[in-house]
């Protein structure tokens, strides 16, 4: 038997399976590699079923479980021949006997989808075995494809639905069902026709004769108009809705767009930092690091967004700076100046260095109390007049007066404060009693920083702020001194028998006589050398450890004969001492004070020294550095701290003697080492001293970093003031804003203390900025102290206060106070910002007043607060937002149905700055222009302002000045309908011209004012069909009137007017028809009931 698919008698060879042709040479497959079979013809289905073709042998290569991608055939090869669906083209092929339908008895090479690979088929499916298999199949696929007739062996219910359509149309045309013969497709495929296609082609053409033409049913007209228009209507209502709702879409897109930037590498950045993870990044011409920023030339869903609206009115970046933040930082970080929290919570801790120390000392922060609140109001009334004295370039006492609040706060620890400031206060120099910066005898703002932050520790300059350090906080430990002498001696007048003047040796005396009542001198005062009734060597310590060095040496020069008995080189030592500037000896009085000091240290017997001497000849010789305190002297903490600050030197560490090298840098490491052990972890309350003397004895050696991060863990509070008062003057390490230190004090690259400060004076606004915003504007301006910084620090600086204020402003909503107010006439008074441009590092050129009152303009406009987007769009200068607003506003009003409350606007906050509100009546201002609350009021107030002012008319666009004229215009003819005035109301609407209420039947004036809709703006667009529906009440009523009149005057001009407004009725019906789909349903009920009646 002969078929289209070859012999069904051939035997299959061994080799045969599913998917490898039985020709093909068995070997091994490699789904990586090539594999090499010998040529052959496809003959498979995806291959070509027509015949094979003779070819040369040639070698495969390819055998990739991809394909031969990137692979050379070995050898020369050719083209196989055959094709199908997915294979070669069809060439002149010679039939070929012993074809099957998965293989050819022929080695061949596939051409179908998958040329290249030979899978192995499992045993189970190989058809040695059975070919009668194979055979069946052949014949059912042969009776599929030709649609034979299956009648004669019924029942057989195998017909698909191709078999079903085919079978109906031989039975509906009435073909006569023929049957293919083998030879006659084998020689019609020897020719290249497809026998399949050509019958199919066939069928078709006998199905198109034998069609039978069906006559077509006449539609009756649909007669029901108003059927057709009520669904016209709806389908356009449909289309409405799914336009808004596309709209609302597009429009949330674009708000997720413009407001929410995401740049998740770099906040996943900063978690890895936060929990110490180190990723590998990859080097240069490798695969992307998972840092790497993300392109904007192929951003992805998690990349940053595009922003619009949002950037265009930040506008603080410059064409050149990139889409970042003002900071450098991601949007997702959290704010400069934090969430402001409910009034009496605690202090939230936000820095995690302060938030350790606070775990390790055991410190709970409380809820503020009356008292913590009445110490920030007194605080906050020192900042304003520190920054009221800056701009008015007077000399301000910072130190002396944040000393004093603290003395009112009473607080535990006040007394240890006020010495921290008075130390502060003699190291910069200040004096409370001058009154003109012309003076040289007080510091100046910032007068310590250039040397102070100097990186070169060696440097001169470093060497002066050292020297000022010590010689300030020796100052000021002696003055604290004399002043707890004076104060003993004064409580206890019996036992010091004072006498005599009060002078200052005469005081020391008293305080001697008193400590040795007490046996407070030295064990029951046996070794203590007498000078008649008085102590000595005491006296003299005193009177050194009480800062009157002269003092003590006219002491020792008034008993010259006595000292020259008990020591005669003493006189010349102390008399040097004194004399000398800097409080050090000549070099052979050095040499020959510490060979004495030595010498008696070695000789002398215990117990026979007075300590008083001993401890005169180490502060005045500098003598045995290694020991630094004073042994038989009862001392306290302040007493410790004092001798190393005297015993300190700034010297040349390369010409001086080791042995005399004692300098600050040793002195602080010393008292670290005390801190550590005494002042951590909740020592100091053990040991009965509290944490304002660490904090007191920072001061005096120069740590100030350290002791407003150690401040600031006990007291927020006080650390913030001292941190301002030490950066007015230009003595604190502020760290960079775009370094991204979440820790209150970190380390610089040469390891250098640094306090975050601008986030500190930040985040301590949260506590009162919500009741005194003023304040919270003058301690962010404090942040721009640092303005001064080299290099890109200080612009940072200043870029964190600008992004403070901007923050504060959006927050708040205290607009009128912060960014300014306007007068009657329309000129702008001056906000708290505004008026310290100079002190934020901004000029009159400046566009950041203007830039942050365009964002807060935004920010109240998508509000909805009117009157705060008016102003704030006013004071930036874009007076056309500001009538396009007022429009908006005023159709929002009208469109209130009759008989209803108007609607009403939110007044804006009046300035309560008193000092501002008595400036603002003295200048003629008696109140702001937009603090009312309707609508109607406002937008007749600005209009007046601009058609006025050629300077504010000539930036709004002349279309939105008209519209709002239109809209008063309207409002009026509302409240006349809403009064009762038909024939008034009537002019008003006929005057506007909107509505052909004087086209008297005219069909063109009736189309050129349909025309006219068009063009009107939005905010009077709208509100057209509530003027119909005043303009069909108005001409109901005023018609009914005319009719009941029983005095009307003159009849026939009744009748006149009663025509007109019947008239006015049909041309608004014109009008409207010509206007379809534009006015709501009630509209041409309205008109249809007023014209039947």
């Amino acid at each position: 038997m002969t078929s289209l698919f070859g012999s069904l008698n051939t035997t299959p060879r061994p080799s045969d399976n599913l998917f490898r042709p039985a020709g093909s040479s068995a070997a091994t497959p490699n789904p990586f590699g090539a594999t090499t079979t010998k040529p052959a013809t496809t003959g498979g289905v995806f291959g070509s079923s027509l015949g094979t073709s003779t070819s040369q042998p040639q070698t495969t290569s390819g055998g990739s479980l991809f394909g031969a991608l990137g692979t050379t055939s070995a050898g020369t090869s050719q083209p196989a021949a055959g094709g199908g669906p997915f294979g070669a083209s069809t060439q002149g092929q010679q039939p070929q006997a012993g074809t099957s339908l998965f293989g050819q008895s022929q080695p061949q090479q596939q051409g179908g989808l998958t040329p290249s690979v030979q899978l192995p088929i499992p045993p189970t499916q190989r058809s040695d075995q059975n070919p009668a298999y194979w055979d069946t199949i052949v014949e059912a696929s042969r009776k599929r494809a030709y649609a034979e007739s299956v009648a004669d062996d019924l029942p057989q219910l195998q017909l698909g639905l191709g078999d079903l359509r085919q079978r109906i149309k031989r039975i509906g045309t009435g073909a006569p069902d023929r049957t293919a013969n083998g030879r006659a497709h084998y020689l019609l495929a020897a020719s290249g026709v497809d026998p399949g296609a050509a019958v199919r082609d066939l069928n078709a053409f006998t199905s198109a004769t034998g069609r039978v033409e069906r006559q077509q049913t006449r539609e009756e007209n649909d007669t029901d108009v108003e059927g057709y228009l009520a669904n016209l209507q709806t389908q356009t209502t449909l289309s409405m809705i799914s336009d808004g709702l596309a709209r609302s879409v597009r429009d949330f897109d674009a708000f997720l767009e413009d407001n929410v930037t995401m740049e998740w590498d770099a906040q996943r950045r900063r978690i890895y930092q936060h929990f110490g993870i180190n990723p590998t990044n990859t080097p240069h011409g490798g695969a992307r690091s998972s840092f790497a920023a993300s392109s904007s030339e192929n951003p992805t869903a998690f990349g940053r967004s595009r922003r619009s609206k949002a950037a265009a009115l930040s506008g603080s970046r410059g064409p050149d700076q990139k889409r970042e933040s003002t900071l450098g930082r991601s949007l997702l970080q959290k704010s400069v100046i934090g969430a402001a929290g409910p009034a009496g919570t605690g202090h939230q801790v936000l820095f995690s260095d302060v938030e350790k120390k606070m775990e390790a000392s055991g410190v709970v922060p409380g809820p503020q109390d009356r008292f913590q609140r009445e110490k920030q109001n007194n605080y906050a009334e020192k900042v304003q007049n520190l920054n009221v004295a800056r701009l008015q370039k007077r000399p301000y006492p910072v130190c002396h007066e944040f000393s004093t609040v603290v003395k009112q706060a009473a607080d535990q620890q006040a007394e240890e404060l006020v010495a921290a400031y008075r130390t502060l206060s003699e190291i910069v120099g200040e004096d409370p009693d001058v009154k003109s910066l012309v003076e040289l005898s007080t510091a100046k703002e910032r007068g310590f920083a250039e040397a102070y932050l100097d990186e070169s520790l060696n440097s001169a300059k470093q060497t002066a702020v050292k020297k000022a350090i010590l010689r300030g906080s020796a100052k000021a430990l002696e003055k604290l001194e004399f002043e707890r002498m004076e104060e003993a001696v004064a409580k206890n007048p019996r036992d010091a028998a004072l006498g005599g003047r009060p002078n200052v040796l005469n005081k020391v005396k008293a305080y001697v006589r008193l400590q040795a009542v007490k046996k407070n001198l030295s064990g029951d005062n046996s070794d203590l050398q007498l000078l008649g009734e008085d102590y000595a060597w005491a006296v003299i310590y005193y009177l050194i450890r009480s800062g009157h060095v002269k003092e003590a040496d006219g002491f020792v020069h008034d008993n010259a004969i006595a000292f020259r008995a008990i020591d005669r080189n003493f006189a010349a030592y102390i008399r040097d001492y004194a004399t000398s500037n800097d409080r050090r000896l000549r070099e052979d009085l050095q040499a020959r004070i510490r060979s004495e000091y030595n010498q008696r240290l070695r000789i002398a017997p215990e117990n026979s020294i007075d300590p008083y001497r001993m401890a005169c000849y180490k502060l005045i010789g500098r003598c045995d550095l290694t020991e630094r305190s004073l042994p038989g002297i009862t001392m306290n903490v302040e007493d410790f701290v004092w001798v190393q600050v005297v015993l300190a030197r700034e010297l040349n560490r390369v010409e001086a003697m080791a042995s005399d090298v004692y300098a600050l840098d040793d002195a602080r490491t010393t008292l670290r080492t005390i801190g550590e052990r005494f002042f951590s972890r909740g020592g100091a309350e053990m040991n009965g001293v509290g944490f304002g003397t660490y904090v007191f004895l920072q001061i005096a050696l120069g740590m100030f970093e350290e002791a407003v991060s150690y401040l600031y863990t006990y007291s927020y509070v006080d650390g913030v003031h001292l941190a301002i008062a030490l950066d007015f003057y230009g003595l604190l390490r502020v760290s960079n804003p775009s370094s991204g230190v979440e820790d209150l004090c970190s380390l610089t690259t040469k390891g250098q203390p640094q306090i975050n400060f601008g986030i500190m004076v930040g985040l301590y606004t949260r506590d009162f900025r919500a009741a005194n915003v003023s304040a919270a504007v003058d301690y962010l301006t404090m942040i721009c102290l640092n303005k001064d910084l080299q290099g890109q620090a200080g612009t940072n600086q200043v870029a964190l206060c600008h992004e403070a204020l901007r923050e504060l402003v959006l927050e708040s909503r205290e607009f009128a106070l912060l960014l300014g107010d306007m007068r009657e006439d329309g000129q702008r008074i001056k906000g708290v910002i505004e008026e310290r441009m100079k002190l934020i590092g901004l000029d009159e050129r400046d566009d950041f007043m203007r830039r942050i009152t365009m964002q807060a303009a935004s920010v109240a406009d998508d509000n909805g607060r009117t009157t705060d987007a008016v102003l704030l769009y006013h004071l930036a200068g874009e007076y056309d937002n500001v009538v396009v607003i007022v429009n908006r506003a005023l159709s929002e009003a009208i469109a209130v149905p009759l008989g209803e409350e108007r609607m009403r606007i939110e007044p804006l906050k009046p300035r309560a700055d008193a000092d501002a509100a008595d400036a603002a009546k003295e200048r003629g201002t008696e109140s702001s222009l937009t603090t009312v609350d309707d609508p109607v009021i406002l937008a007749q107030r600005m209009k007046a302002l601009y058609d006025g002012n050629a300077i504010f008319s000539q930036k709004v666009n002349p279309s939105n000045l008209v519209a709002c004229g239109t809209l008063l215009e309207m409002g009026a003819a509302r409240d006349l309908v809403e009064h009762g005035e038909w024939a008034r109301a009537l002019d008003i609407i006929a005057n506007l011209d909107i509505l052909p209420l004087k086209a008297r039947g005219n069909s063109s004036v009736i189309r050129n004012t349909a025309t006219k809709f068009a063009s009107l703006s939005q905010p009077v667009a709208q509100n057209v069909p509530n003027l119909l529906m005043w303009t069909i009440k108005s001409c109901n009523r005023q018609r009914a009137n005319l009719a009941s009149a029983q005095f009307g005057g003159n009849e026939g001009t009744r009748q006149s007017m009663i025509d007109d407004l019947k008239q006015a009725h049909m041309d608004l019906t014109t009008y409207t028809s010509q206007l379809r789909y534009r006015f709501p349903a009630h509209v041409h009920e309205a008109l249809a009931r007023a014209q039947s009646e």
